[in-house]
Order: structure tokens, then sequence, then C-alpha cells
């Protein structure tokens, strides 16, 4: 008798325990995710989700306190909750809700604190900061690809990037943040890189070709249904095609733009509606510094790659404007070079695991294989300093451009005297 009063009380509990869980699982926020608006001085975006059924979500914010009276100073405004179910080409059934804020009417460069959820499935307070109204100094991380093994190794060289730049304004992922463009559990390694950080620190990225798809029976890649869910991007670009993957935001004296590289080939209407945008951007463009990213790159680093479509399109709109930088990813290598006094430095990196072998190149000054690297971008009014990091800690390339007036940057080379390091031999795919 008490053996069975003994195992009907376990029965119970664990129950009661699995139901407990259950309840708070329902609607505690995972994938939190803080993005820049077109004006981050005065506004900021913010994305989460959580289980299918959870109902209405919340953010509460308030202005960062010495101590721990800000829950009590916070704002309460109501999420977009967009419920969304999914078959994905893995057979993957995966059903959530997804929630989306935006916060206008900040404060130019202050300390806020918010948390995500509801009552009894709150985030954690987190903090964020927004932009100067001015031009100001700040630092920005560029990282290229993160795609394979994401949550260790890809996760571990993002940690490495933000420990080592603690104060980073932004972060900026040129493409292929994951490996396949549907596939949630890849999504969630994404998230899981560093979620406070992701959460503190805010993002914009750019599409690559690996968060595109072709379903099944249709002949046109389509954006993996996971981008404007997880993210919250400027919905200023050309049309809306292209919302939330070309977009332009200013931040204290740089104009950043993003452009969507697959859309180049997949669609000419698509195509020729960005080069059109892009002039706009950049002929009414208020900000010294201008740079340009996107994933695919106009000068490829790869062997076996060249880039030269894009670049026939694109690279006379940036001569013509004194773009100061493109930014890309895509090839999994690293190379920086100037091949026009006139133009733009471009870039190429790669923060995650996948090593491509170089390719015979003519255009770089510095260049690598076989390594992961992240570059810190410093921007001091007329100065803007590049400088890209191996995951040991290495400064492996750095740059500076000097600027005045309506003439091009002057660059001056800083790369260490060290050997460039040219260490995978394994072919595109």
């Amino acid at each position: 008798m008490r053996l069975s009063l003994r195992l009907a009380a376990s029965a119970l509990s664990c129950s009661v325990l699995a139901f407990a869980a259950q309840a708070q699982t329902v609607a505690t926020p995972e994938r939190v995710i803080v993005n820049l608006t077109e004006t981050p001085a005065t506004s900021l975006a913010f994305n989460w989700r959580a289980e299918a059924g959870a109902g209405d979500g919340f953010i509460e914010y308030a202005v960062l306190t010495p101590g721990p009276a800000y829950p009590a100073q916070a704002v309460r405004l109501p999420a977009q909750r967009t419920p969304a179910a999914f078959t994905t080409r893995d057979q993957q059934n995966v059903a959530a809700d997804y929630y989306s804020v935006r916060l206008t009417g900040l404060t130019p460069d202050t300390q806020y604190v918010y948390r995500v959820g509801k009552e009894g499935a709150w985030s954690p307070w987190r903090q964020v900061k927004t932009a100067a109204a001015e031009v100001r100094p700040f630092t920005f991380l560029y990282m290229g690809d993160v795609q394979n093994d994401i949550r260790s190794m890809g996760g571990l060289a993002v940690r490495r990037a933000l420990r080592q730049t603690p104060d980073a304004a932004f972060m900026l992922f040129a493409g292929d943040l994951i490996n396949r463009a549907d596939n949630d559990a890849e999504w969630g390694e994404w998230f899981d890189m560093d979620a406070h950080r992701l959460a503190e620190t805010p993002s914009l990225m750019t599409p690559g070709n690996h968060e595109y798809m072709k379903p099944q029976g249709e002949t046109r890649q389509r954006l993996a249904p996971q981008w404007r869910l997880q993210f919250a991007l400027p919905e200023n670009g050309p049309s809306e095609t292209l919302s939330e993957t070309v977009y332009r935001v200013d931040y204290q004296g740089v104009r950043v733009i993003s452009l969507d590289a697959d859309m180049f080939d997949e669609d000419p209407q698509a195509a020729r509606d960005q080069v059109a945008w892009l002039e706009r951007q950049l002929t009414d463009n208020p900000s010294r510094w201008t740079v340009v990213f996107l994933h695919y790159p106009l000068y490829s680093t790869a062997r076996g790659r060249s880039g030269e479509d894009l670049r026939a399109v694109l690279q006379p709109v940036f001569d013509r404007h004194h773009v100061d930088l493109v930014l890309a990813g895509h090839d999994h290598t690293y190379g920086r070079g100037r091949p026009h006094d006139q133009g733009p430095v471009y870039m190429v990196s790669n923060v995650g695991p996948k090593q491509y072998p170089l390719g015979d190149l003519n255009w770089t000054d510095r260049k690598a294989s076989g390594v992961q690297v992240f570059q810190q971008i410093e921007v001091t009014g007329d100065r803007l300093t590049v400088r890209a990091w191996t995951m040991d800690g290495a400064l492996y390339d750095a740059f500076r451009l000097d600027k005045s007036g309506e003439d091009p940057a002057r660059l001056t080379d800083l790369r260490p005297a060290t050997p460039e390091l040219i260490l995978r031999r394994e072919d595109p795919q």
C-alpha cells in the first residue's frame, strides 16, 4: 500500500513538474535580438519568439538607473505577434509565435534597459544604447560568413570579437549566417552564439545565398521565412520585394547601406531597382563616410571566382560617389585592396570555420586563407581605421582612411610585417 501511494505521489509530482515546465516554456522568450533602425538615435527594433500559442507579448523599457530603480520606471508596450507554421525542406515542422516591436521617441546617446515577454515569462533585463544625434567616435564590427558549426566554432569566433570589442556600437553580418536557409535548428544555433550580446549589441545583416532557398516545384529562389520573422531591419529600401534586405542606416557620421547580392543574380528588375535606389542614397548623402555591405564580392578572393558581373554594374556607381568601404563575404577567405585610387577599399572576410583556397589575386594588399578573421572599424570624425584580427588575438591587417571635403579618402597601409597566412586547399562549393 505504501509503495502504491509512493508511486502514485511520484507520478503526480512528475505530472505537476511536466505541466509547470510546459506552462513555463509556452511563452518564454527566445531568439531575442535588437536591430538598428534608419534613425538609431531615437529608435530601436526588437524581435523574439516563443512557442506556438504563447499569446500576447510585450516589451518593458526604461532609462538605465544607477541602482535597481528602473523596473518601477519601466513603460510597457504591446508587441506585434505573428503566428507562423511551416515545414522545411528537411521535413521539420516549425510552429512558433514571433514578436516584433519598435521603440520610438528615445533619447539619443542614452543607455536603456528592457525585457520582453509577459507576466510569468519575462526575459532577463538587458541594456542597449541609442546612437548620438551628431557625429561622435565609435567602433563597429564586421563579420563575414558564420554558416557552419554555428554554435560551436562560429560562436567562439563571434564571442572573441565581442570580448575584444566590448563597446561595439553594432555588428554587421555579411550574409550566410547559416547554411540551409529554412533549417530552423541552424537559426537556433545562430542565436545561441551569444544570446545576451545579440540582445544587447544592435545588429545589421544582409542576406547571402544560403539565406535563399528554392522550394520544391518552384523556379524562383525565396528568402528564408525566418528572415523577416526574426529580424526587424529598416524598411526604407526600393521595393516590397527587397524590404529588409536592401536598406540604409545613418549612424554618427556613417551611412551604412545593405544590398541584396543574391537578387542581382535572381531578378533583373530587382537589380535595376537596387541600382536606381543606390544612386539616390549616394547622391543625397549627409554622412562623411559611406560603407556598403553585401554578400557577393565585387572582387573575389576564392579560386575559380571573379565577381566581374557584379563589378560591372556597381563599381562605376561606387567610384562616382566616392564610397569608402565595400564589405563582403561568400568566398571563405580574406582579402583587402583598393584597385582604383578614386574608389573604395574592398574587403572579403570570413569569421566561420569553412575555408576555401585563394585564387590568383592581383588586387589585394593583404590576403589569407585558412583563418577566421573579424574586423573592428573605428570611426573618429575625418578618420576611419580598420583592423582585422585572427582567432588567437593577433592583428593580421590594418589600414587607415583620412578624408576632408569631397575628395576620395587617402589610404595609409598599417598592415603588420608578418607573413601572409595561406593554410587551406579546399575547393569552393
